[in-house]
């Protein structure tokens, strides 16, 4: 029995909840004070642990000729217990990155040094995301719609784009794809849309003030945010030149069809 109590701590049991478990489980229907005797463990402790391991799942109190019993649950219930816990630390996770994110908006950098963020998960790109959308700088950007829409849909970038619109500031975006008319329209979003073949964009570039980044729509969705005033700049002076050269192509285009 020692070896078990000693087993169980590790699972994050206390010994006495360890104990007490145990004791249920030897004695199938039993009252506190059976329990409790039994595991070497007072009363008062014992009606307490009880409740702990009730809110847990692992014991079931009852009532039998008016009198208070209870029962241990199977042991299989320390699985699901320790899924059910695993799950809830996952969701914590998820919450903390989205949290952090939204803190670093009102963080004020003093190093010179450019701070560079790594995401994968879907969990913290939706949470890079709900960042972008608190920020009031003007956007430009350049997007490999058809990359993006084979790997995930539409369904969650226009999501996106639609909280963009609540901002004051105004998105210019180059778009590059095969058929245009899947281009949603939006109020506060400049497109330009340019085929695959006169340049094949498989991620993403933006800049927002003084934040670059690029997404990789190849193998999984993939972001990295670099957070720097001069390379965000020089990001932006590229983008500029693109925007123009593509508003020109298009010009040329309904010139050329009118």
């Amino acid at each position: 029995m020692i070896d078990l109590v000693h087993d169980l701590a590790s699972l994050g049991f206390s010994k006495k909840e360890s104990a007490i478990y145990i004791s249920a489980l030897e004695q199938g229907i039993a009252s506190a004070y059976q329990i409790g005797k039994r595991a070497g463990v007072n009363r008062a402790t014992t009606y307490s642990i009880l409740q702990s391991l009730t809110a847990k799942g692992l014991i079931t109190p009852l009532l039998e000729n008016g009198e208070s019993r209870f029962r241990a649950e199977t042991p299989q219930r320390i699985l699901t217990l320790l899924h059910l816990q695993q799950k809830e630390i996952e969701q914590k996770r998820l919450l903390a990155d989205e949290i952090v994110l939204r803190l670093s908006v009102f963080h004020n950098i003093a190093s010179n040094k450019p701070v560079i963020k790594y995401f994968e998960s879907y969990g913290g790109i939706k949470s890079l995301q709900k960042e972008y959308e608190l920020l009031d700088s003007d956007m430009i950007q350049i997007v490999g719609l058809d990359t993006l829409k084979a790997l995930r849909g539409t369904g969650t970038n226009v999501e996106h784009i639609k909280e963009l619109e609540f901002r004051s500031s105004k998105i210019r975006a180059i778009v590059v794809t095969d058929d245009p008319d899947s281009v949603p329209e939006f109020d506060n979003v400049e497109c330009v849309i340019i085929p695959t073949d006169l340049i094949d964009v498989k991620g993403e570039m933006t800049v927002c003030g003084d934040r670059l980044l690029l997404f990789s729509y190849t193998s999984g969705l993939i972001a990295v945010e670099i957070h720097s005033k001069t390379i965000a700049d020089t990001a932006r002076a590229t983008l500029e030149l693109a925007w123009q050269r593509a508003k020109d192509w298009a010009n040329q285009q309904t010139k050329t069809t009118a």
